[in-house]
């Protein structure tokens, strides 16, 4: 199979559509939040809805379950029915029960279970395991531990669904400031590149958003980076459109607050609401609203020509992403 070398958040269906119409590999991210068996976020997708979209459209979009497992939706659950589903409609799940595990110990006999579980209902499916440094942060030697673990426990057919494994080189979001805030180090992600090849898996990262102009993302995979995870950056394209154009109306600009405000969705990435202004606050979440009806109605109303506004500048991302990995294609 050819591997995309990036994966983006479906964080809104101009996105979304964006993606499929691009001609070069490329993979969904979809968080349980965003896009479930339940439904999410994202236009009001379940995981069966959403898969079928993107495939009546483009067929060779990879779609990969993003952090699936327990408590990473919605509710609190133990994401076995979320599983079950991706089974049914996803190319690879991300098995990550390091949110709700205790040690590197725990986190590998959660997913050696989960995978063993899932063989039974789907064998072809594939898997991505580990996870961002913002949830759990491990050492390269750590990984190389947790993946030796998975090996000796699992039968050889089973291991070799596995594909991908996150390495943690230096990455954190501040969605407030559109900035990547991780201390990136050039010889960390080296030492756990050696370590993922060293079982014949694909190295990935997460949370790459807001490198693409300093040519961050081009940089790691010069090192030997296989894959990278983006997602808010792309979703705030969106909300910047529709921060700009309620700025030129107070009344507008006020709504567009007080619908971000009331969401809640600004604590995942705000400690202090106090300490970051208006539009910081609007940009933070915005996109978690877009599919709203009451954003619909009151916000996106006013603009006729928003998504083709929109969709110009997020293919205007796409176009130079792609310009930095068009030599590392796997």
């Amino acid at each position: 199979m050819n591997f995309p070398k990036y994966y983006i958040g479906p964080m809104s269906k101009n996105v979304v559509d964006c993606v499929i119409d691009h001609k070069y590999p490329i993979g969904f991210i979809p968080s349980r939040r965003q896009v479930d068996f339940c439904g999410g976020y994202v236009s009001g997708w379940d995981t069966k809805s959403f898969s079928e979209y993107v495939r009546e459209r483009n067929s060779s979009v990879l779609l990969c379950r993003d952090h699936g497992g327990e408590n990473q939706g919605q509710e609190m659950d133990d994401g076995n029915e979320s599983f079950s589903n991706d089974c049914d409609n996803f190319d690879l799940i991300h098995i990550d029960p390091f949110r709700v595990s205790g040690s590197m110990l725990d986190a590998a006999e959660k997913t050696k279970s989960i995978i063993e579980n899932l063989w039974t209902k789907n064998p072809n499916m594939m898997y991505e395991v580990g996870t961002e440094e913002a949830i759990y942060k491990y050492q390269p030697e750590e990984l190389k531990w947790f993946l030796e673990y998975l090996k000796m426990g699992l039968t050889v057919e089973q291991f070799n669904q596995i594909k991908y494994a996150v390495v943690q080189s230096g990455t954190r979001l501040d969605l407030s400031t559109r900035t990547n805030t991780g201390n990136f180090n050039n010889r960390r992600l080296k030492s756990f590149i050696r370590v993922v090849k060293k079982y014949g898996l694909l190295s990935k990262e997460h949370n790459g958003d807001y490198l693409i102009d300093s040519f961050d993302v081009e940089m790691r995979f010069e090192s030997g980076l296989d894959a990278i995870n983006i997602a808010p950056e792309f979703g705030q394209i969106e909300s910047e459109y529709y921060l700009e154009e309620c700025r030129k109306d107070k009344e507008l600009f006020e709504r567009l607050y007080e619908l971000c405000y009331n969401s809640g969705k600004w604590k995942k990435w705000v400690k202090d609401v106090k300490r970051v202004s208006k539009s910081q606050l609007i940009m933070t979440c915005c996109h978690y609203i877009l599919s709203n009806r009451e954003f619909i109605e009151s916000i996106k109303s006013n603009f006729p020509n928003s998504d083709s506004v929109i969709k110009k500048r997020i293919n205007s991302q796409l176009k130079l992403l792609n310009e930095q990995t068009k030599n590392y294609r796997i």
